[in-house]
């Protein structure tokens, strides 16, 4: 029996870039503009697919954004995406980073930011959004409850076979040991299955020396410190993560990680979670897009990867959130 596989796109959505991830100030948002809407959704558009656009506060405030986004209509979802600068309280509007975590700031604080841009959202849209992303994948033991109080039914924030570091705080999120496929997750631990309503759809990530590996031992993987970077990367003949997604994969890559998760499901359903940004489709706007000849490239993988995997007669593209009506 073939698995049916079920492919969301989701784009963090965001201001314009730079090299380094420098934010241009004072704000500008030609990825929006031109990026995706002369490039990113006409290709969305070609192959019928339904795109998932998690929004950062600074988009819902630029008119002209939101004035595109509610032209798409129902061909996509749109979602919101906590880059904690840009929301009170203790923003500032004039940062050129988008570095914080949302686990760096006590819970109150990080609460009252999700609560500030879920109302953000409904008083623009009109309509209360349903899917999540943590700027920087950065959530806390805290965050899936409150987005789930928050009427939120899916949360995209875990890389499993993954760890981020922020640099600033030193804080270091461990999502080894995470499932590959949509989960109900615990409320004391966002790697293991729980009774959490939300229901968490992973980024499509695999690092593939471990793919097999039970999760109740690569939940005891650690790699923060440098001694452990060093063991890991050894035991794992120095090879890397692989994400579904153009910016860092091939079409080649990309197919093999889509077999690799069709391989492990064994005729189940498989739910896959392509991610990227908005700004890595314009000239100039993220550290991936720096000219012309490096947009074409992102454009060319994704369109390559699109045109054969919507070739499949098991294929369907759903909304991020959609995932929970099939899971």
């Amino acid at each position: 029996m073939n698995s049916n596989i079920y492919l969301s796109i989701t784009i963090d959505t965001e201001c314009d870039k730079g090299a380094k991830w420098k934010v241009k100030q004072p704000m500008s948002f030609h990825n929006m503009y031109n990026g995706v809407v002369n490039r990113l959704q006409p290709l969305f558009d070609k192959y019928n697919v339904k795109a998932t656009y998690l929004l950062s506060p600074e988009i819902i405030r630029d008119e002209r954004s939101v004035e595109i986004l509610k032209k798409f209509d129902s061909k996509v979802e749109l979602g919101t995406h906590l880059h904690a600068e840009f929301i009170e309280p203790q923003a500032n509007f004039t940062s050129d980073t988008t570095k914080e975590f949302q686990s760096n700031f006590d819970p109150e604080i990080e609460k009252a930011k999700l609560v500030n841009l879920t109302n953000l959202f409904i008083e623009t849209f009109g309509y209360r959004p349903l899917s999540f992303r943590a700027g920087r994948f950065g959530i806390s033991k805290y965050s899936l409850k409150f987005l789930q109080d928050l009427g939120y039914l899916v949360d995209s924030s875990v890389t499993p076979d993954f760890t981020i570091k922020n640099k600033e705080s030193k804080q270091v999120i461990n999502f080894f040991g995470a499932p590959y496929q949509p989960y109900f997750p615990s409320e004391k631990d966002f790697r293991r299955h729980g009774k959490l309503s939300i229901l968490q759809v992973p980024v499509t990530v695999v690092h593939k020396r471990v793919l097999n590996v039970p999760l109740w031992i690569k939940r005891g993987i650690m790699v923060d410190k440098s001694y452990q970077h060093i063991i890991f990367n050894y035991l794992t003949q120095f090879s890397k993560p692989r994400w579904l997604r153009p910016t860092y994969a091939d079409i080649d890559q990309m197919k093999s990680i889509t077999n690799d998760m069709v391989k492990q499901a064994k005729g189940s359903d498989v739910f896959l979670c392509m991610m990227f940004h908005s700004n890595e489709f314009e000239v100039g706007m993220s550290p991936y897009s720096l000219n012309e000849a490096a947009v074409d490239k992102i454009l060319d993988r994704l369109d390559a990867y699109l045109s054969w995997v919507t070739s499949k007669d098991n294929f369907s593209s759903l909304g991020l959130s959609e995932i929970k009506t099939k899971f």
